[in-house]
């Protein structure tokens, strides 16, 4: 019986294995087209840019849970608005969760990221072209600009904005406390705000590895918040309100509730 236990064992890691090589050509094959991708989103302009972005970006970002085997449920698909602007408040587990949100939330969504990914391979021009920004943390100018930039993209481009306001990926798998810098973005920019719960994705690449594992992985999609429902609120008081709410939602979904895949 040991014996039979080892040998399952065994067939389970070469799988694992067997996607990990898949996933990480998959990757490479990436890393040595984006460049061309990046060009050419650079050069079109208007509904043309937009349907490349969507077309390319879209693809992408599910493959890495597809080629993992991984599960994808979004629940509550019809609260994502048809159009921008609008930020997307989401809580951060793995760096899995830029794919998932660009694979199955809105692949145009622009992320702010630390400026060291600026020097990983392509990953900085990659972000810049989808409306990004990178920053240096330690310099509070450089924060304020990229926050201008996102806010101005929101108004004149109808941009749609990706955050996680923990700043760092939990390792814990609770939501922690919503920096003071992304939310300055959500409180000056007057756009929606869609609040998002991320779960399993810690279980499909936790953080401190390159290595995706097959996981059940659940994305909610809570309801738009207008404006002028937190227009008068502190921006202290509305972090708390969507960590609340996001919190909340996670105990939902990992408590077991029966959940319903709609869109």
């Amino acid at each position: 019986m040991f014996k039979v236990g080892g040998i399952i064992k065994n067939e389970v890691k070469e799988l694992e294995f067997i996607r990990y090589i898949r996933i990480l050509i998959g990757f490479l094959i990436y890393m040595a087209y984006a460049p061309f991708f990046t060009r050419k989103v650079f050069r079109l302009n208007g509904k043309d840019r937009e349907e490349y972005i969507r077309f390319h970006v879209s693809r992408w970002g599910r493959r890495a849970f597809k080629w993992s085997k991984s599960e994808v449920k979004i629940i509550n698909a019809q609260n994502i608005p048809q159009n921008g602007p609008y930020i997307i408040v989401a809580n951060h587990r793995s760096m899995l969760d830029v794919s998932l949100i660009q694979g199955y939330i809105n692949p145009h969504a622009g992320f702010l990221a630390k400026k060291e990914l600026d020097h990983f391979f392509s990953i900085g021009v990659f972000i810049r072209s989808l409306g990004g920004e990178l920053i240096d943390r330690n310099n509070p100018r450089d924060a304020v600009r990229a926050i201008n930039n996102l806010i101005k993209r929101m108004k004149s481009e109808k941009q749609v904005v990706a955050l996680f306001p923990e700043g760092t990926r939990s390792v814990d798998r609770k939501v922690h406390e919503f920096k003071g810098g992304s939310m300055k973005i959500v409180m000056k920019s007057g756009v929606p705000v869609v609040p998002i719960a991320i779960v399993g994705t810690d279980k499909s690449m936790p953080k401190g590895t390159f290595y995706i594992r097959k996981a059940n992985i659940k994305v909610s999609v809570l309801p738009p918040i207008s404006p002028e429902s937190f227009k008068n609120m502190k921006t202290v008081e509305f972090a708390n309100l969507l960590r609340e709410m996001i919190s909340k939602e996670i105990k939902k979904i990992e408590g077991g509730e029966e959940l319903v895949k709609r869109g």
